[in-house]
């Protein structure tokens, strides 16, 4: 565990409201009254996905419901407070349901696609991964219901909020490379069994045969469609340890065509 905000630099004045949840389930708010935060909740939290459970009961009781979005940043993650007023601000202007950072070439990652990449202020993408998403109102408090359906968080990224959105019709998705965190220490829930008995892997496959099930009722009673290639780019992918072979190969196309645009950049200069 981290002290309080030690990874975040007070650089300027926040465009935004804090809200500090101790998932050590101490009061320590004396001790985080100096971020002078908009709310504080001391809750005990197993990991992610039971925090965001946390949060969401709370918002849910709380009479202020006018919030654009609601972020989640890990108590290891660098950022200074204008790389969110920024990366706020570029949400807003790109009228984003859902986004994050991106991340820096020396952070710990699962997932190289959220590696900054330079030169690129957004990147359309199908979801954002668990360790600091920012979803749109709506999108947040629609899938709080499920929350709960995953301790570690894991599923909630890339199949629970995807799914969501397609139901609710905010589908803006992106990471947003204009701006970069850092994360700061290495993945700790892989292997990692919960007080449910399931680990991380289990919590992931649950959740994604749930959102199948959840997508089918839903095209079933509105007859609605679904965004071309969402099964075959979301609900379809599974997720283990390692890279399964066919995920590879399917990268092959795009890494040509990115050399060929790096190469045809480069004759420019």
């Amino acid at each position: 565990m981290s002290s309080p905000l030690s990874h975040i630099l007070e650089d300027t004045s926040a465009h935004f409201d804090l809200f500090i949840i101790d998932y050590s389930g101490e009061n320590h708010e004396q001790v985080v009254q100096k971020f002078q935060p908009s709310f504080y909740l001391s809750k005990k939290s197993e990991c992610k996905g039971d925090l965001m459970q946390n949060v969401y009961e709370h918002l849910q009781s709380n009479t202020k419901n006018n919030y654009n979005y609601i972020g989640f940043i890990d108590d290891d993650i660098y950022f200074t407070i204008a790389d969110l007023n920024k990366l706020i601000f570029i949400a807003t202007l790109e009228k984003l349901d859902v986004f994050q950072a991106s991340l820096t070439h020396d952070s710990y990652y699962n997932h190289r696609q959220f590696i900054h990449k330079a030169g690129t202020q957004i990147q359309k993408t199908w979801w954002v991964e668990i360790m600091t998403p920012f979803y749109c109102y709506e999108v947040f408090m629609a899938a709080g219901p499920y929350l709960n359906k995953s301790i570690s968080g894991t599923g909630i990224d890339v199949y629970l909020i995807p799914t969501i959105q397609q139901i609710i019709g905010k589908t803006n998705t992106a990471v947003v490379h204009a701006v970069q965190m850092k994360h700061c220490r290495p993945i700790r829930t892989d292997n990692r069994i919960f007080s449910n008995q399931k680990n991380n892997l289990q919590e992931i496959a649950e959740m994604q045969v749930f959102c199948k099930q959840l997508i089918s009722q839903h095209l079933k009673n509105t007859g609605a469609a679904l965004t071309e290639n969402f099964m075959k780019e979301v609900l379809d992918i599974k997720y283990m340890y390692g890279i399964p072979l066919q995920y590879k190969l399917r990268r092959i196309i795009p890494m040509l065509k990115n050399i060929y645009k790096l190469l045809v950049d480069a004759s420019y200069r």
